[in-house]
């Protein structure tokens, strides 16, 4: 499970580094992200590349605690996830993630920062959908991928969000993938991983 993320680049840096040809008004509102919170996502629009503020976490009616991850293994069948990943899936830019690890005797438990050793953006696939409030107001939202952990994240817990390296991530974003190699993709194993107590 992915619960808190943490970005360090501001807006200028996220258009240069993703290709954003416009310019919009992009704002990194906090450096660490909590569930409901908004961070900047990267999406295809027509072939090109847009980014802008989503909330994070899936709505269903009558639950009041969003749907922050979707398992990788389950996305294409789940009624909520299914129609996002054929139509609409995005790119949440992080620097890193925290995950918390707990100590097999049953201690406390510790918390982990979790980045990419020698990369200045981690782009964790996922998911977004158009919400309408209970006041008519629409509402851009967003979940997290998440895959079972690989050797390096297995240390300190099972699962993992899914991150895809450039080439991976110019087919999730495409608007006309090769479906097989889609579903390929929800298995991609970024590889090394920079674990670090806090």
């Amino acid at each position: 499970m992915c619960g808190r993320f943490y970005i360090d680049a501001d807006a200028e840096f996220l258009l240069r580094y993703f290709r954003i040809l416009y310019e919009p008004k992009v704002n990194v509102e906090r450096p660490v992200v909590f569930p409901t919170q908004t961070s900047p996502v990267v999406i295809d629009y027509q072939g090109q590349r847009r980014i802008g503020p989503m909330e994070w976490g899936f709505k269903l009616p009558g639950q009041s605690k969003p749907i922050i991850n979707s398992r990788a293994e389950t996305v294409m069948e789940k009624r909520l996830f299914a129609e996002a990943f054929a139509k609409r899936r995005c790119i949440i830019p992080a620097s890193g993630f925290f995950e918390w690890h707990q100590a097999t005797n049953g201690g406390s438990k510790t918390p982990y920062k979790v980045a990419l050793p020698d990369q200045p953006i981690m782009c964790m696939a996922g998911l977004y959908t158009k919400h309408i409030d209970e006041h008519s107001d629409v509402r851009w939202l967003f979940t997290i991928i998440t895959r079972e952990a690989n050797d390096d994240m297995r240390v300190i817990h099972p699962r993992m969000p899914l991150m895809l390296d450039e080439e991976a991530m110019n087919l999730w974003l495409s608007q006309t993938p090769n479906e097989r190699e889609l579903k390929a993709l929800l298995n991609f194993d970024i590889g090394k991983l920079l674990l670090s107590p806090v």
